[in-house]
């Protein structure tokens, strides 16, 4: 075989375990917590249509390497309702957006749909407490510092977010170390006119005195999911020890990511670098 063939052979087996060295599964075997069936000849990684991946029974990490060792990492994840994933504009488009910012960046992509009606969040924050383990073993692989893990969700990814960094009774192991939530969703009593933060086992407060992960939020006032779950939030993480930046948009509505639709989606990418850069978590640019 001639050189030139032997090498139009290797390529694709190096491309192809590049992709594999840029996709982890979050567990090995079995997810624990499952209680759906999945139908047979269905992928287990989802399936994605019109930018929304559904049916996820087997959750994993896609990665986006910084070019600088020791860049922050951010753990994306992406919303949906607890339902389906919005795959491009709240998670691959973010993380290539912030891969070019200067920070490494994965995509979490946990399980849907809900499998509790009642507590949608429980199987995906099992999910979202592995990736976070997984990525602070492995950080320095895509050139980052497991002591830079930034966890940035979007509505019930938001959620999300809030409980994996603020919930009462996880240990500090489990959190992560900065926290960024757009437009997070789910935040407030629905029973106290959407004026109060969820308390309690399921809440999201975080503890006065804790200390906990400093907080950026990203909202639009005309959001149908109200802001005043951010500006609380914030309120509670400054009244627990740490600082949390705010910003609040007039129009967006609901949703953006990074689809440009609003100027909300257009800004939040550098106002949230901004803000990385003065936690110090991010060097330049």
């Amino acid at each position: 075989m001639s050189k030139l063939a032997t090498l139009c052979l290797l390529v694709p087996l190096l491309v192809s375990a590049n992709r594999t060295a840029l996709r982890l599964d979050i567990w090995e075997g079995a997810p624990p917590g499952e209680t759906l069936r999945m139908a047979t000849g269905v992928n287990p990684y989802g399936a994605v249509k019109d930018t929304r991946r559904e049916n996820v029974f087997t959750p994993d990490i896609e990665f986006f390497p910084a070019t600088v060792p020791g860049s922050p990492l951010v753990l994306i994840f992406p919303g949906g309702g607890y339902n389906i994933l919005a795959e491009d504009h709240e998670g691959v488009g973010v993380a290539r957006r912030l891969q070019s910012l200067g920070c490494a960046a994965a995509v979490v992509r946990y399980r849907v749909p809900r499998r509790d009606p009642q507590r949608p969040w429980t199987v995906p924050l099992l999910d979202a407490q592995q990736a976070l383990k997984i990525v602070r073993q492995r950080a320095s692989e895509w050139n980052a510092n497991p002591e830079k893990i930034v966890a940035l969700g979007f509505s019930a990814g938001g959620n999300l977010v809030a409980r994996l960094a603020y919930q009462p009774n996880a240990s500090d192991e489990s959190r992560p170390n900065y926290a960024a939530m757009i437009y997070p969703a789910y935040l407030l009593d629905a029973g106290q006119d959407n004026k109060v933060l969820l308390s309690g086992p399921d809440g999201v407060t975080p503890s006065p005195g804790s200390h906990p992960a400093p907080a950026f939020f990203v909202h639009s006032a005309n959001d149908p999911v109200p802001a005043n779950g951010s500006i609380a939030l914030a309120g509670a993480v400054r009244l627990a020890g740490a600082s949390a930046e705010t910003h609040i948009y007039a129009t967006g509505a609901h949703g953006w990511g990074v689809n440009g639709s609003c100027p909300a989606s257009r800004e939040w990418p550098e106002l949230f670098a901004a803000w990385l850069r003065g936690q110090g978590v991010l060097v330049g640019k």
